[in-house]
Parts: C-alpha cells; structure tokens; sequence
C-alpha cells in the first residue's frame, strides 16, 4: 500500500479522479495499521516527500502528530536548500556569460523551477550543469574562484561524462556542482549528448532570481525518459521522482510540446506514458489527446526490476537465490513495459523472451570480461 500511496503522490498537480483513488489507498492503508514512519522514509528515498505532503494536505488527511511533524520538516528543507541551490548556481551563470561560456543547467536544478508549480516540491542532490568541451576547464576555474573545492572522494576518470564534482558550503548546505561534457553517461545504450545538441533550441528559465537556459521541452522530456527509464540494469534504481518529473511535464506543458518530434526520436514514448497511468491516472482529456492505452492494467505495477545485476548472488542467502533469479529472467510486466516499450503483439512476446534475456545475456558477458581482466592483473 505504501507503494500505492506513493505513486498516486508522485506527480505536481492532482485532480478528482487521482484524489479519490489516494483517499481509498490512505483508508485501507490506516485500517490495516499502516506504518506512517516506513511510508516517510520511502517517500524521502523516492524522492516525493513533499509531493506526499502536499497531496495529503489537498485530500486533509488526519496524519499523526509525529508524522505531520516531519512531512513538514522534509518540505521547508527541501524548500530552502532549493533556494540556496538556485541563488548558488544562478551566480555560477553569471560568471560564466560574463566570461562567454555557454552553460545549460540540466536535471534538478532546472526541473524544479519550471515543471513544479515551487521549487522546493522537487528535492535534488546536486546541481548539474552541461558545457562544451573547450569550456570546461574555464569552467571549472570560475567556480574555484567562486570558492568551490573537489569533492576528493568522488574523483571520476579524465574520460569520464561528467568532471569530478566541486562543491561550497553555503549557510551552512553543502552544494555540489556536476560539470557534464555529456548529458547522459557513455553507455552502448546511450548516444552521445554533448552541448551542442541541445543549444540551438534551448529554452530560457529563471533559476534563483537570475536567467538561465535549460534543455528545450522535447530534450528534458527525452533526457527524463531515457535517464529515468532506460537506464542500464546496473545503474541507479529506479525511483518515484523521475515518474513525477515526467507527469509534470507531460501534463504542464502538453500544448506546447511538439509531440511529431518527440515521436520521431522516442517512438515508443506515449507507450510509456501510458504504464505511467497506472501508477497516477492521468486526466481523461490527456489520454484522448495522446491516443494512450489505458484499457487494461499489467501485472506488477509500480514494482521495479530487482534482479541481478542489480542484486549480486554473493549478497543474498541461499534461499533468496530462486527469487533473485526468477525476477532477473522474469520481472514484473509493468516494468518490462515500461522499459522497452512494448505493450502487446508480437513485439511484447519477442520482448519477454528474447530481448530481455539479451540484455541479461550481454551483462554477464561485461562482467565475465571484467573479472578475467582482473584476474589478469592479479597475477601479474
């Protein structure tokens, strides 16, 4: 039911049909003796605790008094260390068009003045900031003078998409700052997303009270997509933020999209929106309009891939190793949806039993060669 809860909440904006489906899940979720802490602190990791809160808020659910304490607690947090964020990195900006370095602020520090209705509704970690190639040592020069200093235990590779991060404590929050010579990380998986791809039509935003310019409407929705759910089997786990960013998006700025283009480069987008659906329902005129296929719910719903390797067998006991097995083979529909876009036909059965196991397939091999490179080291 927590999982209920939460991907109902997971969105900006609710409406009759969402509220009315949260108010039957809060009910059962209470009655069966429910667990407000668990349910918080999934919410946190998720990264929706203040979009709960403000759901809650809108259905004027009666939370415990601890509870109530710290959903309000985790908002103003988020609140202000959005703030410092955006006032950091709009004088980062500024710096950088003075000396004539083009900069795309990307990801959280974007999505959360443009896509929620208040900053503070969409926690980040960090900021993150796309340049050229020629820039970046410049770059990196400007925010050492604006007193950032290396983050010494997250050193990345010279080669790597992003530089090792710099990070200033300001009142007291420490804001790391990520510089990306590539948008997305260099993967097999991934085409290469350097700056110049999304320059040309970037569009203007305001971050903290300064100007900036982030991707167009159809690169974040793409950059949301791929990064949220496409992302390699071994990378970050999927998490509720990247739904809501995606429904916000999607449900904000739907006129303004050029949904031929988005098709043409994502054919399999709407697909994906449509499993979105059944998580937190999108409104009827959404779903005429995109043409979404909402008719019959998958199995599994909102339950993520949790196979290897994600997992590894050397973590788990022995009596966990049919399980962790049978979800790497077998996972949830919903997922397997939701990842490669096929819902049905041919396709969807070609996706079960070939693609899927392909993609397994593939892993195993990277880290059979892995380890035998290694070895080779080991022994020499």
């Amino acid at each position: 039911m927590i999982r209920r809860i939460l991907g109902l909440c997971s969105r900006n904006h609710g409406h009759q049909a969402m509220y009315f489906l949260l108010q039957q899940a809060v009910a059962a979720f209470t009655g069966s003796g429910g667990d407000w802490g668990e349910l918080i602190t999934e919410a946190e990791y998720q990264g929706v605790a203040p979009l709960l809160a403000k759901h809650l808020s809108a259905i004027d659910c009666r939370l415990p008094r601890e509870t109530r304490r710290q959903l309000q607690g985790l908002c103003l947090r988020s609140r202000r260390a959005n703030a410092i964020r955006g006032e950091t990195t709009a004088s980062v900006l500024t710096r950088c068009r003075a000396a004539g370095i083009e900069v795309l602020a990307v990801k959280g520090v974007a999505l959360s003045t443009f896509a929620y209705s208040e900053p503070g509704l969409r926690p980040m970690r960090d900021v993150d900031l796309l340049a050229a190639e020629k820039d970046l040592s410049r770059l990196q020069e400007i925010l050492v003078e604006l007193g950032f200093r290396l983050v010494e235990e997250e050193s990345v590779p010279d080669d790597f998409y992003h530089l090792t991060p710099l990070c200033k404590e300001v009142e007291g929050l420490p804001v790391p700052i990520e510089v990306h010579r590539n948008l997305l990380p260099f993967h097999a998986q991934y085409q290469r997303w350097p700056l110049e791809r999304s320059l040309a039509g970037a569009r203007s935003i305001t971050i903290g009270h300064g100007e900036a310019r982030t991707l167009s409407l159809e690169d974040t929705l793409t950059h949301c997509y791929l990064h949220g759910f496409q992302a390699p089997l071994t990378y970050e786990p999927f998490r509720l933020i990247h739904v809501a960013d995606l429904v916000s998006l999607v449900e904000t700025y739907r006129h303004e999209i050029d949904w031929q283009l988005l098709q043409h480069h994502q054919p399999r987008f709407c697909n994906v929106l449509s499993r979105l659906h059944f998580l937190t329902p999108w409104q009827d005129d959404v779903v005429e309009e995109l043409h979404l296929v909402v008719d019959d719910a998958p199995h599994g719903v909102g339950r993520p891939y949790r196979g290897w390797p994600q997992r590894k067998l050397t973590e788990e006991p022995l009596s966990q190793w049919w399980k962790l097995t049978r979800e790497t083979i077998w996972p949830a529909q919903w997922w397997l949806q939701l990842y490669y876009g096929h819902l049905d036909g041919v396709w969807y059965h070609r996706m079960r039993w070939f693609e899927h196991p392909r993609t397994v397939w593939r892993w195993m091999k990277t880290y059979a060669r892995a380890g035998r490179k290694s070895s080779k080291r080991d022994t020499r």
